[in-house]
């Protein structure tokens, strides 16, 4: 998929993907990419290969706008979540009980990195089930 950030955009809180292997390839803008405690500037042409559960995270750190093709291997529904994720976020806001849904639903495929799996599991849970409960949850 390709993702579109505008300058000073970043993709929000570090995310790990727990059977894939992410490559993300910059098309046009600046890319800084941390992955773990490091860092790493990407222009045009240039990409990162991002191991399977290290968690990441992608920011617009130019004046351009970044476009940042990102393939999983296996897919999974990455693109799926990504794109609900962005939906409950909308407008800079992030809805946490719509994030938590989505987070819950798509578990194979992204999970927040820095948090055990063994404390995010039931809080997301428990945090989706209220956003289904305010009709928050933006997962069909």
């Amino acid at each position: 998929m390709n993702g579109v950030l505008p300058p000073g955009v970043d993709s929000g809180p570090a995310r790990l993907h727990p059977r894939a292997v992410a490559h993300s390839a910059v098309v046009a803008g600046r890319a800084d990419v941390t992955v773990g405690d490091e860092t790493h500037s990407l222009l045009p042409g240039e990409s990162l290969t991002i191991a399977v559960g290290e968690g990441h995270s992608i920011r617009n750190s130019g004046t351009d706008t970044l476009v940042v093709r990102t393939t999983l291997r296996p897919p999974g529904e990455f693109e799926a979540a990504i794109r609900a994720l962005y939906d409950a976020g909308a407008g800079g806001r992030p809805d946490l009980f719509g994030v938590a849904a989505v987070l819950s639903h798509f578990r194979a495929d992204v999970r927040l990195a820095g948090v055990p799996w063994a404390l995010q599991r039931p809080l997301l849970r428990v945090l989706a089930g209220i956003a289904t409960l305010l009709g928050r949850n933006p997962v069909p």
